[in-house]
């Protein structure tokens, strides 16, 4: 019998799919390399956050695959993958709605202060400023994906003007593509759905800040490391740009400490934006069923090495 890696949180929806296809399904907290090298005859893994590369895969002799649990895999080690003839996929659009939707939201809440008019109820908080309605602006997307398509069609109420980017041209329901000139310097929202790679790391830098709008909320919702992050702070402090709505920052989790959490202009949340329980239950599926394919010597539908 097969036997597959999952972490506890997982969705019942993919053990079930795994129990169903005759594999053995092992469950841990996957918090430390040695959870996952504790199961080192393992056929298969479902990841969600921690790093996997050399040193986990070279004591893994039968792993075969490893299926991400969402869309990024920058904790994965491809070069590595590629070395041990491990599968490596992920599960595109399986949670676009629940990461769109987490989008409008930061776009709101940065860009009206609604939490820090949530604090003034109960804390000494002074001086906020008054924020900017989404209806009728322009919105820039960086990285038109499933995430990305996903939310321009929620903007549709808003009647917003979409200047989309992509390495491809693709509808815009509610504009058109653009360059990233025409996004930075014409957005009153800059939206980021980018993955984490070495083309976009720190691509979002103090001269780029310079070349946004003085009344630009920027929100993220794609990962941390996409921003400079001591060039946002900056950006924030000097009043560069008006706001930030961030579901991700560089370093996560987010430590108490970090600058962000303390500026009157910025709404952060702890990496959530995916976890829906409807996302959640289509992710799992979704990287269950890729598992079963290859191990079943199938070809999987997301391989993304």
């Amino acid at each position: 019998m097969k036997k597959v890696l999952v972490f506890d949180e997982i969705a019942e929806t993919a053990i079930t799919y795994l129990k169903a296809n005759g594999i053995e399904v092992i469950s841990n907290k996957q918090n430390d390399d040695n959870d996952l090298i504790a199961h080192s005859d393992a056929d298969g893994m479902i990841l969600m956050m921690h790093p996997v590369s050399e040193k986990i895969m070279s004591q893994m002799p039968n792993l075969k695959v490893i299926a991400r649990y969402g869309v990024g895999y920058d904790n994965v080690n491809l070069d590595d993958a590629n070395a041990h003839n491990i599968i490596v996929t992920n599960t595109p659009g399986a949670n676009a709605t629940a990461v769109a939707e987490t989008a409008i939201m930061h776009m709101l809440m940065a860009g009206r202060s609604f939490y820090q008019q949530r604090l003034s109820i109960t804390e000494d908080v002074n001086n906020i400023q008054i924020g900017q309605e989404v209806t009728n602006k322009t919105v820039g997307i960086i990285g038109f994906g499933a995430i990305g398509q996903k939310i321009d069609q929620l903007l549709t109420g808003f009647n917003v003007k979409v200047l989309a980017y992509a390495r491809h041209n693709k509808v815009v329901k509610n504009g058109r593509m653009a360059s990233l000139e025409e996004i930075y310097t014409q957005s009153d929202f800059v939206v980021l759905a980018l993955p984490a790679t070495s083309e976009t790391n720190n691509m979002i830098d103090m001269a780029i800040f310079k070349k946004m709008k003085s009344n630009a909320v920027l929100v993220n919702i794609g990962r941390g490391t996409v921003i400079d992050e001591l060039a946002l702070i900056n950006a924030l402090k000097s009043g560069e740009i008006a706001g930030a709505g961030l579901d991700v920052v560089a370093v996560e989790p987010i430590s108490e400490d970090n600058e962000l959490l303390s500026l009157p202009n910025v709404f952060v949340t702890p990496h959530v934006a995916a976890k829906s329980r409807e996302a959640f239950d289509t992710v799992g599926l979704t990287a269950a069923e890729e598992v079963v394919r290859v191990l079943n010597g199938q070809a999987p539908r997301y391989q993304v090495n």
